[in-house]
């Protein structure tokens, strides 16, 4: 894997907080991280992508854990931060989760607030299915009859494991 693809799983798992070893398995069968940085080079600009690897690889190298790196990145102070690297990194956040691309400003030809599914394996294969323990419509990897026995749990999905008290923490 190239530094810049390492980078860019790495900053992607410090931003959704799902393990890199989860968004690029050893074994790969659907290879996402690499299509999703080839996609998203041009809409963010090669130069506002390498400003986002190099704070990644700079926090990450002075060892800070991925809740604070994700904080460095996406916000300025106890604000959200505005900054097209900020930006770009929600956008990032959003593709991995949704398999969506959504245009977080003009770059070239690319609108602001234009979306794209970047693929059929992009969408099927997106986080916010694993995270709800679901699938999409019309496409399933189950057995049929699967929906009468108690799915896995979450932490088999993602990894990470559920906090056991109910709504949200504050």
């Amino acid at each position: 894997m190239s530094s810049d693809l390492q980078n860019f799983v790495g900053l992607s798992s410090a931003l959704t907080g799902i393990p890199a070893d989860r968004l690029a398995p050893a074994i790969d069968q659907v290879g996402l991280p690499p299509i999703f940085l080839e996609f998203i080079t041009p809409r963010i600009t090669p130069d506002v992508l390498n400003a986002l690897l190099t704070q990644y690889a700079t926090l990450a190298a002075d060892l800070e854990p991925p809740d604070r790196i994700a904080q460095a990145v996406l916000m300025n102070g106890t604000l959200p931060a505005t900054t097209q690297t900020a930006r770009a990194a929600r956008s990032i956040m959003k593709l991995w989760l949704l398999g969506v691309w959504y245009q977080p400003y003009d770059a070239g030809n690319f609108k602001k607030g234009d979306s794209t599914v970047v693929s059929d394996q992009a969408y099927i294969h997106s986080w916010a299915w694993k995270i709800a323990q679901a699938h999409p419509m019309g496409y399933s990897e189950m057995f049929f009859g699967y929906w009468n026995t108690t799915p896995p749990s979450l932490e088999d999905y993602i990894g990470v494991p559920a906090n056991s008290q109910k709504g949200a923490a504050s």
